[in-house]
Protein backbone atom coordinates (compact mmCIF):
# COMPACT_ATOMS: atom_id res chain seq x y z
CA UNK A 1 0.00 0.00 0.00
CA UNK A 2 1.23 3.47 -0.81
CA UNK A 3 2.30 5.23 2.39
CA UNK A 4 0.78 8.47 1.10
CA UNK A 5 -2.70 6.98 1.34
CA UNK A 6 -2.39 6.14 5.03
CA UNK A 7 -4.09 8.81 7.18
CA UNK A 8 -1.94 10.58 9.75
CA UNK A 9 -2.27 9.04 13.20
CA UNK A 10 -3.50 11.37 15.89
CA UNK A 11 -1.47 11.79 19.03
CA UNK A 12 -2.75 9.64 21.87
CA UNK A 13 -3.85 11.52 24.97
CA UNK A 14 -4.72 10.15 28.43
CA UNK A 15 -8.33 11.35 28.46
CA UNK A 16 -9.24 11.61 24.79
CA UNK A 17 -9.61 14.40 22.29
CA UNK A 18 -12.54 16.14 23.99
CA UNK A 19 -10.65 16.53 27.25
CA UNK A 20 -7.59 18.00 25.53
CA UNK A 21 -9.78 20.49 23.67
CA UNK A 22 -11.50 21.39 26.94
CA UNK A 23 -8.13 21.91 28.65
CA UNK A 24 -6.95 24.18 25.85
CA UNK A 25 -10.18 26.20 25.96
CA UNK A 26 -9.70 26.73 29.70
CA UNK A 27 -6.13 27.92 29.07
CA UNK A 28 -7.45 30.31 26.42
CA UNK A 29 -9.99 31.56 28.98
CA UNK A 30 -7.19 32.47 31.37
CA UNK A 31 -5.44 34.37 28.59
CA UNK A 32 -8.66 36.22 27.69
CA UNK A 33 -9.13 37.18 31.34
CA UNK A 34 -5.56 38.49 31.53
CA UNK A 35 -6.03 40.49 28.34
CA UNK A 36 -9.25 42.00 29.72
CA UNK A 37 -7.76 43.44 32.90
CA UNK A 38 -7.90 46.99 31.52
CA UNK A 39 -11.64 46.45 30.83
CA UNK A 40 -11.65 48.46 27.57
CA UNK A 41 -9.36 45.82 26.08
CA UNK A 42 -11.80 42.96 26.61
CA UNK A 43 -13.11 42.91 22.99
CA UNK A 44 -9.53 42.61 21.76
CA UNK A 45 -8.89 39.84 24.28
CA UNK A 46 -12.05 38.01 23.20
CA UNK A 47 -11.07 38.39 19.54
CA UNK A 48 -7.63 36.91 20.28
CA UNK A 49 -9.27 34.12 22.27
CA UNK A 50 -11.63 33.29 19.40
CA UNK A 51 -8.66 33.27 17.03
CA UNK A 52 -6.92 30.73 19.27
CA UNK A 53 -10.07 28.60 19.46
CA UNK A 54 -10.06 28.47 15.64
CA UNK A 55 -6.49 27.14 15.81
CA UNK A 56 -7.37 24.33 18.23
CA UNK A 57 -6.45 20.92 16.84
CA UNK A 58 -8.20 17.64 17.73
CA UNK A 59 -5.06 15.76 18.75
CA UNK A 60 -4.11 17.86 21.74
CA UNK A 61 -3.03 21.36 22.81
CA UNK A 62 -0.88 23.17 20.28
CA UNK A 63 2.36 24.83 21.31
CA UNK A 64 2.89 28.57 21.52
CA UNK A 65 -0.70 29.46 22.41
CA UNK A 66 0.29 32.28 24.79
CA UNK A 67 2.76 33.79 22.32
CA UNK A 68 0.25 33.73 19.47
CA UNK A 69 -2.47 35.10 21.72
CA UNK A 70 -0.29 38.06 22.70
CA UNK A 71 0.51 38.88 19.08
CA UNK A 72 -3.15 38.63 18.06
CA UNK A 73 -4.26 40.66 21.07
CA UNK A 74 -1.89 43.47 20.14
CA UNK A 75 -3.22 43.48 16.58
CA UNK A 76 -6.82 43.50 17.80
CA UNK A 77 -6.20 46.49 20.06
CA UNK A 78 -6.39 48.69 16.96
CA UNK A 79 -10.09 49.38 16.91
CA UNK A 80 -10.84 46.93 19.68
CA UNK A 81 -10.03 49.44 22.43
CA UNK A 82 -12.45 51.99 20.98
CA UNK A 83 -15.11 49.31 20.73
CA UNK A 84 -14.49 48.34 24.34
CA UNK A 85 -14.79 51.96 25.44
CA UNK A 86 -18.11 52.36 23.58
CA UNK A 87 -19.46 49.20 25.16
CA UNK A 88 -18.34 50.34 28.60
CA UNK A 89 -20.05 53.72 28.09
CA UNK A 90 -23.27 51.98 27.02
CA UNK A 91 -23.22 49.74 30.10
CA UNK A 92 -22.45 52.72 32.36
CA UNK A 93 -25.39 54.64 30.85
CA UNK A 94 -27.74 51.73 31.48
CA UNK A 95 -26.47 51.34 35.04
CA UNK A 96 -26.91 55.08 35.68
CA UNK A 97 -30.49 54.94 34.39
CA UNK A 98 -31.30 52.02 36.65
CA UNK A 99 -29.68 53.72 39.64
CA UNK A 100 -31.62 56.92 38.96
CA UNK A 101 -34.87 54.97 38.77
CA UNK A 102 -34.05 53.16 42.00
CA UNK A 103 -33.33 56.44 43.81
CA UNK A 104 -36.78 57.75 42.84
CA UNK A 105 -38.34 55.53 45.48
CA UNK A 106 -41.27 53.23 44.88
CA UNK A 107 -41.40 53.70 41.11
CA UNK A 108 -44.24 51.82 39.37
CA UNK A 109 -42.96 49.20 36.97
CA UNK A 110 -39.41 49.26 38.36
CA UNK A 111 -39.13 45.46 38.06
CA UNK A 112 -39.99 45.61 34.37
CA UNK A 113 -37.52 48.45 33.87
CA UNK A 114 -34.81 46.41 35.55
CA UNK A 115 -35.49 43.50 33.19
CA UNK A 116 -35.34 45.80 30.16
CA UNK A 117 -32.04 47.30 31.33
CA UNK A 118 -30.59 43.84 31.99
CA UNK A 119 -31.68 42.71 28.53
CA UNK A 120 -30.11 45.78 26.92
CA UNK A 121 -26.85 45.20 28.81
CA UNK A 122 -26.84 41.57 27.69
CA UNK A 123 -27.43 42.67 24.09
CA UNK A 124 -24.39 44.97 24.27
CA UNK A 125 -22.22 42.08 25.45
CA UNK A 126 -23.59 39.64 22.86
CA UNK A 127 -22.99 42.07 19.99
CA UNK A 128 -19.43 42.73 21.11
CA UNK A 129 -18.68 39.01 21.46
CA UNK A 130 -20.10 38.31 17.98
CA UNK A 131 -18.06 41.14 16.46
CA UNK A 132 -14.94 39.85 18.24
CA UNK A 133 -15.52 36.36 16.82
CA UNK A 134 -15.97 37.89 13.36
CA UNK A 135 -12.70 39.82 13.76
CA UNK A 136 -10.88 36.57 14.51
CA UNK A 137 -11.89 35.36 11.05
CA UNK A 138 -11.58 38.55 8.97
CA UNK A 139 -9.18 40.79 10.90
CA UNK A 140 -11.70 43.66 10.65
CA UNK A 141 -13.94 45.18 13.31
CA UNK A 142 -17.25 44.88 11.52
CA UNK A 143 -20.61 43.39 12.32
CA UNK A 144 -21.21 39.90 10.90
CA UNK A 145 -24.15 39.11 8.65
CA UNK A 146 -27.65 38.84 10.06
CA UNK A 147 -28.06 35.61 12.00
CA UNK A 148 -30.83 36.01 14.55
CA UNK A 149 -30.84 32.34 15.55
CA UNK A 150 -27.08 32.36 16.14
CA UNK A 151 -27.28 35.60 18.11
CA UNK A 152 -30.05 34.10 20.27
CA UNK A 153 -27.92 31.00 20.96
CA UNK A 154 -24.94 33.17 21.89
CA UNK A 155 -27.24 35.20 24.12
CA UNK A 156 -28.08 31.99 25.96
CA UNK A 157 -24.38 31.23 26.36
CA UNK A 158 -23.77 34.73 27.73
CA UNK A 159 -26.67 34.34 30.17
CA UNK A 160 -25.32 31.00 31.43
CA UNK A 161 -21.85 32.52 31.75
CA UNK A 162 -23.19 35.44 33.80
CA UNK A 163 -25.08 33.06 36.10
CA UNK A 164 -21.96 30.91 36.59
CA UNK A 165 -19.80 33.94 37.43
CA UNK A 166 -22.51 35.31 39.73
CA UNK A 167 -22.53 31.99 41.59
CA UNK A 168 -18.74 31.83 41.84
CA UNK A 169 -16.48 34.70 40.75
CA UNK A 170 -13.49 32.35 40.46
CA UNK A 171 -15.12 30.84 37.37
CA UNK A 172 -14.77 34.10 35.40
CA UNK A 173 -11.39 33.28 33.79
CA UNK A 174 -12.57 29.78 32.83
CA UNK A 175 -15.95 30.92 31.52
CA UNK A 176 -14.22 33.36 29.14
CA UNK A 177 -12.68 30.49 27.17
CA UNK A 178 -15.96 28.57 26.98
CA UNK A 179 -17.68 31.75 25.76
CA UNK A 180 -15.03 32.17 23.05
CA UNK A 181 -15.66 28.57 21.99
CA UNK A 182 -19.40 29.23 21.84
CA UNK A 183 -18.87 32.39 19.78
CA UNK A 184 -16.73 30.56 17.23
CA UNK A 185 -19.23 27.69 17.03
CA UNK A 186 -22.08 30.12 16.39
CA UNK A 187 -20.01 32.01 13.82
CA UNK A 188 -19.27 28.79 11.94
CA UNK A 189 -22.84 27.51 12.05
CA UNK A 190 -24.21 29.51 9.07
CA UNK A 191 -21.33 28.30 6.89
CA UNK A 192 -22.09 24.67 7.78
CA UNK A 193 -25.79 25.20 7.10
CA UNK A 194 -25.10 26.77 3.71
CA UNK A 195 -22.75 23.91 2.86
CA UNK A 196 -25.46 21.36 3.61
CA UNK A 197 -27.98 23.23 1.47
CA UNK A 198 -25.46 23.49 -1.37
CA UNK A 199 -24.71 19.75 -1.34
CA UNK A 200 -28.39 18.94 -1.04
Amino acid sequence: MDSGSVPARRRDTPYGERFTLFAEVLWIGLLVAAGSLLVVTWPAAMAAGCAEVRRCVPDGPSSGTARRFLATWRAALRGGTAMGALGLLALAFLAADLRLAASAGDLPGFGLLALVVAGAAGAVIVVQVRVAAHWSLTGRWSRPGRDLAGTAMLGGAVLISVVCVWQLMLLAPLVAGVLALAAVAVDRRPARSQGRRHHG
